[in-house]
């Protein structure tokens, strides 16, 4: 096998160089690290891991112990839990127990040579922290999950207690006279405690009986035959573990499907709709993330140690009472985008209809026609729902919209269950609620990790701007890194293009110059309502767009779907882009899956898109209008639409880790609405002018500027008198 030495010998070089870019360091000329990176291949050298571990005396490797793959409780943890711990330069190796304490024993002993960092484990062992302890594991570096050892140790878990008491209500609320418990073994904490809370709370209620029965991975099917062989009829199960709960309901199916019974299970979070039983929600995702990140902060710091209790989900109903509208109209008319969120509100709507025996007809426009048909509502008035652009909103508000507290007084009650910021934009209008947010979204910087990450492009560029390759943080950087990945400009740049560019309609050149503006300044106007185009920052915004002309293919985009689309086929490095439509960066013909990192626009304060959707003043069916806004941006809905592609408003949505693991950018979503600060229109007289209008006139500017027809000087003198010869206070 080659040898450090025999590449250096035939490379020309010394033995530490070999090594350092062996090693993705960075500290070597960008011709040695071709040249030795060529070597290496040709002698087909491969790095001995297990040698650099036994130097290091540690690694970056963390073990998860589990009881088995098969239920899908442990299945998100470990996805989740292996997520954050790569994220953070870790690898995690799996290890299943199958609920065997001698198997775990010996596991141990393998772990401790695999020289890890650290351990998550649901142990079987009855007195864990023994066993783990004696074998030399520092306790920071061990953390429980779900079920508890009796002594004092790093934890975490769910309030199990409560979700015992919680199923016991549902049985107790429902009026049952018999029902059964099956949970796994009482020896496991999680079990004992979700047992002695449904006990207490049954036993308060004499007229419920009930029977308990314990089973494992080994007896359910058994033991689950029991059950329905009892003497007693039961009207419902419930049931302490999701993997149990399957066996059940394929038992029952299967064999007494002509017995009537309800199904109740502990369960992880479903994102879509799943109808087999009526399930008690615990975020085994969010375990995951949180446990690793626990116990990444406990190897950094040993003093960090603790018992995390996280909070229960509960009874996620889709269909909330308080939604449904009696007598139900036959129909009611949607007026939309044609967008994404589009298709899946007409995928998820037969559920709305299902529940409340109201068809949902979705007509669908383009934005053009879209704005048109708004303009002239009083000519439509065939519509009850309206989706309206973030940047109608405050024109159009009190012109065709209901405020929602004319329909519903409580509507403020809502508000706690959105991200913070969103109301304000995507809601309000003079202090009145007249719309809900549906699909907000915001301007990110998506990049190709491959290539900010390569360890010679990253010297090439040091050695070029004397600065380190990584995600811009202004749009000079930006330029920069641009031309630098562009081919015209760098031969060895793998991509044509350094960044794409979107500039469509003149509302979507808008955008494209409101990014770079809003990175110099908070707003388009003074504190005196005076816009600010005739502006050294406005000229340099401009400028900056403009220069970006030729590090971006000759056609720009139209759209950002079109955006997503170049950046998506691996033409390009960088690409600005609205949140609603990333999701088309992960379809089958992707060529960058894997390779994509996203940060905020520079500046960091985004410009926000996306829709709102309000009750059409013209609309006779008002209250169940509403109620189809509340269903479709109610956290269930809203989080099964993002898992198709769609984004939410709903705090809990970013919770869910399933989608944050599928589309991580959503974790920076959840934060931006918050960090964007600009304002497009003068918050003194904020519907004085249609937003829209203002953009038609900024993007006319910028698309003659690009185009040479004038200067960006000119471009913005003239946008400036033509903002002054329409708006009036």
């Amino acid at each position: 096998m080659p040898t450090i030495k025999d590449i250096a010998k035939l490379a020309g070089v010394s033995q530490g160089t070999v090594s350092n870019v062996l090693n993705g360091k960075s500290n070597v000329s960008s011709k040695k690290i071709q040249l030795v990176e060529k070597t290496a291949l040709e002698l087909g050298y491969t790095i001995n891991e297990r040698a650099k571990l036994l130097r290091k005396g540690s690694s970056q490797i963390l073990a998860v112990i589990l009881p088995n793959i098969l239920f899908k409780p442990y299945v998100d943890f470990f996805m989740s839990f292996k997520a954050h711990a790569e994220s953070h330069g870790y690898s995690v190796l799996q290890y299943i127990t199958n609920d065997n304490p001698n198997l775990e024993k010996d596991m141990i002993v393998q772990i401790k040579s695999a020289l890890v960092a650290g351990i998550a484990t649901i142990s079987c062992l009855a007195d864990a922290p023994t066993y783990y302890f004696e074998n030399v594991f520092p306790p920071h570096t061990v953390l429980f999950v779900e079920r508890k050892p009796n002594t004092d140790c790093c934890y975490i878990g769910f309030d199990y207690k409560k979700c015992g008491h919680d199923l016991a209500i549902q049985a107790l609320n429902k009026n049952y006279s018999s029902v059964s418990l099956l949970t796994g073994n009482l020896t496991f904490s999680n079990e004992l405690e979700i047992y002695q809370a449904f006990c207490e709370s049954i036993q308060k209620n004499g007229s419920c009986r009930f029977t308990h029965i314990q089973t494992d991975m080994r007896r359910k099917s058994q033991n689950t035959l029991q059950l329905f062989n009892s003497a007693a009829p039961l009207n419902a199960i419930f049931i302490s573990n999701y993997g149990f709960a399957e066996t059940v309901k394929d038992i029952w199916k299967n064999f007494y499907s002509d017995v009537k019974l309800s199904l109740y299970t502990v369960s992880p979070v479903f994102t879509m709709p799943e109808n087999d039983f009526k399930k008690y929600e615990l975020n085994y995702r969010l375990l995951g993330k949180e446990s690793a990140s626990q116990l990444l902060l406990q190897i950094e710091d040993s003093t960090s140690s603790c018992t995390k209790i996280l909070n229960n989900y509960g009874f996620r109903d889709w269909f909330d009472k308080c939604l449904l509208i009696k007598p139900a109209p036959e129909s009611i008319n949607v007026l939309t985008l044609d967008s994404p969120e589009a298709s899946i509100m007409q995928n998820l709507s037969p559920l709305y209809t299902a529940a409340t025996g109201t068809n949902i007809n979705i007509a669908v426009f383009s934005y053009e026609e879209l704005h048109d048909i708004i303009s002239n509502l009083g000519n439509h008035p065939i519509y009850d729902v309206i989706r309206l652009d973030v940047t109608w909103l405050s024109w159009f508000a009190n012109q065709i919209l209901f405020p929602l507290e004319d329909i519903d007084p409580n509507i403020n009650s809502l508000s706690n269950r959105y991200l913070d910021g969103v109301l304000q934009s995507y809601s309000i209008v003079n202090n009145k609620i007249f719309a809900l947010p549906t699909t907000p979204s915001i301007q990110l910087l998506f990049y190709r990790t491959d290539l900010f990450d390569s360890v010679i492009l990253k010297r090439m560029f040091q050695e070029q701007y004397k600065r380190p390759l990584a995600p811009p943080t202004t749009f000079d950087e930006f330029n920069k890194i641009s031309r630098f990945f562009t081919k015209r400009y760098n031969p060895a740049s793998p991509v044509e293009y350094g960044a794409t560019l979107t500039l469509g309609s003149s509302g979507v050149a808008c955008s494209e110059f409101l990014a770079r503006f809003f990175s110099h300044c908070k707003s388009l106007f003074d504190d005196n309502g005076n816009l600010l185009l005739n502006t050294p920052e406005a000229e340099q915004s401009l400028n900056e767009l403009i220069e970006l002309k030729t590090f971006s293919k000759p056609q720009y985009n139209n759209w950002w779907k079109d955006t997503a689309a170049e950046f998506s086929q691996g033409n390009a490095a960088m690409a600005i882009l609205y949140s609603n439509y990333a999701s088309d960066l992960l379809k089958h013909s992707s060529k960058i899956i894997g390779n994509i990192g996203c940060t905020f626009v520079p500046g960091n304060n985004p410009v926000l898109g996306g829709g709102t959707l309000g009750v059409s003043k013209y609309s006779e069916k008002a209250d169940a209008a509403l109620s189809f806004i509340k269903w479709v941006c109610s956290e269930p809905v809203s989080s099964a639409a993002t898992l198709l592609g769609s984004v939410s408003a709903c705090k809990q949505t970013y919770e869910n880790y399933e989608l944050i693991d599928a589309f991580p950018w959503l974790e920076l979503v959840k934060s931006g609405f918050s960090l964007s600060k600009h304002y497009r229109a003068h918050q003194a007289f904020p519907c004085t002018l249609d937003e829209r209008q203002l953009m038609n006139i900024i993007g006319k500017a910028v698309k003659n500027a690009y185009c040479n027809a004038t200067t960006s000087k000119e471009a913005l003198k003239i946008a400036q008198q033509e903002y002054a010869q329409i708006v009036k206070w």
